[in-house]
């Protein structure tokens, strides 16, 4: 709710509304999605917990320390709403930017006023929109372990977890994940519903983008203290947070295998990214030249990944290696290998994560292909060229900013995920996620800090390539 109404209110005024550096905000705006919610929850666990850094600043300055409860059901709220909100924003934004000039001024020549005209009019127009991004968020909710399980939640993930490692009761946790997987076949379907009945049709030859027009003094002074209020708790106060904890942190002996963790979650992420690609670019082709029932059963198999509990992925994967791994018993004799040969390494994390994310990847990739047709590769085959050149030499490098955009994009999220390769991870095998998790949840906060600003950098570097490159796309 506070995602839907902030991430909307953020995209029509820059959508609609001349800003003195609105470039610039509307970049920052789309940084928080580079911090992820455990991470925020660890920062203000430490901000506001007794003894922490609330506590200290007022303790210098002479005032007396209040109490926030921030590890609580509301706590999580207020950490989810700040750091999810890009994901409606950036969908919402899109929808806006397109939408015609012209039902504004129609509804204003029926009488409405400007207000009137947005919730009556524009608002209805956009449900379809505002309902994929509020579905992500809830997505990305019910996915999340990391913080839940540091501010004392239960959800159906902390469940999943604590039944299957805590209580060696597998069963158990492939029932909550079957009860989770109800529950998001549930609002998938209502997506659906609610999508299938919002959507706009405009004729390109009569759609004119309305220009943006300048704010009201007094609009302007609201939209720049919200942004500025906005923007200091969900990018400001955590980076500089992670920054102060860093300087303090301790050369312990975990800290020096800082190298090899960085090493461990490259390496991961740059080869789930690859398979990502190549199986998007793979799928993506195929279904370009060869439309129909099967292509278009192909691509929604592709992107259930990102709609299924990384918990229930993590199951299903599991038990399913495990059984190739019984089956395949005598050949691992014969081998001389290790009798879970496939469910104890990095394979099964790495497909499993291949799983999860082919959906990122995919959608931008086939976007691409979407937009490019098949006039230049049909035009390339009467020349007489065969299908490897017309790709290299033709569709690739029109196809190549959909890549970039699907491989910055995959990269980014597995640099962040934490409940996947928390469960199936390789004994002694962690990334930047897994030891921020384990340093939190120890409470050597400082030592967290350091992987955390790495996430967080990385991420802010990625997130700002793939902004410049769609404007540059744009022009």
């Amino acid at each position: 709710m506070i995602t839907g109404i902030l991430g909307t209110y953020f995209a029509w005024s820059l959508s609609k509304y001349k800003w003195r550096y609105g470039l610039l905000i509307e970049s920052l705006l789309f940084l928080p999605m580079a911090i992820p919610p455990y991470i925020a929850g660890y920062v203000y666990g430490g901000i506001f917990t007794p003894f922490g850094t609330l506590d200290r600043i007022l303790s210098k300055v002479g005032l007396e320390p209040f109490r926030v409860d921030i590890l609580s059901k509301g706590g999580a709220v207020f950490v989810f709403s700040l750091f999810l909100m890009p994901y409606v924003f950036l969908v919402t934004k899109g929808f806006f930017e397109k939408l015609p000039s012209t039902i504004e001024e129609s509804s204003k020549l029926l009488g409405r006023n400007q207000i009137s005209t947005f919730f009556r009019v524009i608002l209805p127009m956009a449900r379809g929109s505002l309902v994929g991004g509020i579905v992500l968020v809830m997505l990305e909710v019910l996915n999340d372990y990391g913080l839940v399980r540091y501010f004392g939640v239960p959800t159906f993930s902390t469940a999943i977890y604590q039944t299957w490692f805590g209580m060696s009761d597998v069963d158990g946790a492939v029932r909550l994940a079957a009860s989770l997987m109800s529950i998001i076949f549930i609002i998938s379907m209502v997506e659906q519903f609610l999508r299938g009945r919002g959507r706009l049709s405009q004729a390109r030859a009569v759609s004119t983008y309305g220009r943006k027009k300048p704010a009201s003094k007094k609009y302007k002074v609201v939209f720049y203290v919200i942004t500025f209020v906005y923007l200091l708790f969900s990018l400001i106060i955590p980076i500089s947070q992670l920054v102060s904890w860093s300087f303090i942190a301790k050369q312990t002996d975990a800290m020096m295998r800082f190298g090899s963790i960085i090493f461990n979650t490259i390496s991961v992420s740059v080869i789930v990214t690859l398979f990502v690609v190549i199986c998007g670019i793979l799928i993506g082709n195929f279904n370009r030249l060869r439309p129909g029932i099967l292509s278009k059963t192909y691509s929604r198999i592709v992107i259930l990944g990102y709609s299924i509990s990384a918990s229930i992925i993590a199951i299903g994967v599991l038990v399913t290696f495990i059984s190739i791994d019984r089956s395949l018993a005598g050949v691992y004799d014969v081998l001389n290998l290790k009798a879970l040969f496939l469910s104890s390494g990095k394979f099964i994390l790495i497909f499993a994560l291949t799983i999860r994310f082919m959906a990122i990847g995919f959608n931008s990739i086939e976007s691409g292909f979407t937009k490019m047709g098949k006039k230049y590769y049909e035009a390339s085959k009467l020349l007489g060229r065969n299908e490897w050149y017309t790709f290299k030499h033709v569709d690739f490098p029109i196809l190549k900013p959909a890549i970039l955009s699907a491989a910055i994009l995959t990269f980014v999220d597995v640099l962040k995920e934490l409940p996947l390769t928390l469960i199936l991870r390789p004994f002694n095998f962690d990334t930047l996620a897994t030891r921020v998790y384990t340093y939190a949840g120890d409470e050597m906060i400082h030592e967290a800090s350091v992987y955390s600003l790495m996430i967080v950098g990385v991420s802010i570097i990625a997130l700002i390539m793939l902004s410049v490159m769609k404007r540059g796309g744009r022009k």
